[in-house]
């Protein structure tokens, strides 16, 4: 038989649940028309946001949402009226007794009470318009963080805040919500987090960082990079900083490259769950799950690095290597002056070395510079051949021809 998502929330009761965990199984019965669903966690949110779409189209357009709400006002009045009665019934006896007697410092304990009791639900009132107001606000902007248990909070609250509770006020000004399975008190109320866009934005930002200083650099950021442990010590830094609530926003929130970590961590978020794994554990795992992406930024940045002078060989300016006049000119000035000149990334200057890339036992002295395209052999007493080392560096011939063409470079160039 086919049940409509209406016909079973009411029959469960509605939201008229105190429980967290009884309100989101029922929430999630109704949403999914019993029937079930792939992911509860979204199943559950689609079903209170809509509850509270619906809520809200039934107060008027200028509702203020800080003051009482109708359903909840003949409560309070009543509550007022007998508080009132009794305070005037302690003041017009307290007369008759003497000062200081047990009977006069009785009535005036009361009176007193109901005083702080009036002031108590002032408050509770106001800070339940207050949180009423933060939460529809995170739900409507999709603030609240995703993962399981803090969605499962948000849906009890809704139904808080959407009136589906009743209400009852003890003798001391405290508020309560009545459900089906029992009370829960304003001050007990669960809280619920927000998606932490700070700590994401910070992480963002290393991962940009990363991929520019590679892509600078050519250097690809490792554990052996002093560099490496400052982005590990940041990111435990922050997430210790923030608590369980910022290490389930990284995981679960999907701000960070729009990547959800927790799917590829389900097994430790389990064993976390399940009291395997402590706090510290998991947001090592989450350190070094982030910390192969920096890697993998950084790895991409130095891939995509547009050759540049190295200063590692001398030199100071920091000119883009390019195969055009300009580049000719650089280089120019070094070779007039029997000079190495800073090479772009992906080349080396190393002593010469025999067949396998080892050093030779009695070195001549000449030394190597190691390409992509190969090596060429140079003396450092005669510098280097103008001719072999444009065309080395892959120069447009329209810009050394016209120079004496040595006939065998592969005499001493090899592609």
């Amino acid at each position: 038989m086919y049940y409509n998502q209406n016909s079973i929330y009411d029959a469960a009761g509605g939201g008229r649940y105190t429980n967290v965990k009884t309100a989101f199984d029922v929430g999630y019965e109704a949403a999914t028309q019993g029937r079930g669903s792939d992911n509860p966690t979204m199943s559950v949110k689609q079903f209170y946001e809509n509850r509270l779409a619906s809520y809200l189209k039934k107060l008027p357009s200028d509702v203020d949402l800080s003051q009482i709400p109708s359903k909840y006002r003949g409560n309070i009045s009543d509550f007022l009226s007998q508080q009132k009665q009794e305070y005037v019934n302690a003041a017009n006896s307290v007369d008759e007794y003497e000062v200081g007697s047990k009977d006069y410092m009785d009535r005036v304990s009361k009176m007193n009470q109901i005083k702080n009791s009036f002031e108590n639900l002032d408050k509770q009132m106001k800070l339940y318009g207050e949180n009423k107001k933060s939460l529809i606000e995170d739900i409507e902007g999709q603030q609240t963080s995703l993962y399981g248990e803090n969605q499962a909070n948000v849906n009890l609250l809704r139904s808080v805040y959407n009136e589906e509770l009743d209400m009852m006020i003890d003798e001391t000004g405290n508020v309560k919500f009545v459900g089906v399975d029992g009370e829960l008190s304003l001050n007990d109320l669960p809280d619920y987090s927000i998606k932490d866009y700070e700590t994401a934005k910070n992480m963002t930002k290393m991962g940009v960082d990363v991929y520019k200083n590679a892509l600078k650099t050519g250097q690809v950021l490792n554990p052996n990079n002093p560099m490496y442990f400052q982005y590990q010590n940041t990111l435990r830094q922050m997430i210790d900083q923030g608590g369980e609530a910022t290490l389930m926003s990284v995981l679960y929130d999907g701000l960070i490259g729009d990547v959800v970590m927790a799917d590829s961590m389900k097994d430790e978020i389990q064993a976390y769950k399940d009291g395997a794994m402590s706090f510290a554990d998991l947001r090592n795992a989450v350190v070094d799950n982030y910390m192969s992406v920096l890697v993998q930024q950084s790895t991409t940045g130095a891939k995509q690095r547009k050759v540049n002078p190295s200063n590692s060989s001398g030199g100071d300016k920091d000119v883009s290597f390019k195969k055009d006049q300009a580049a000719f000119n650089y280089y120019k000035k070094y070779l007039d002056a029997n000079k190495v000149p800073p090479l772009p990334a992906g080349f080396q200057v190393r002593p010469e070395t025999d067949i396998d890339g080892n050093e030779l036992d009695e070195p001549t002295g000449k030394m190597e510079i190691v390409g992509p395209k190969g090596t060429l052999l140079f003396d450092p007493n005669e510098g280097l051949d103008p001719n072999l080392f444009y065309q080395f560096m892959g120069l447009d011939h329209r810009v050394w021809a016209g120079s004496v063409v040595v006939d065998d470079i592969n005499t001493e160039f090899s592609e």
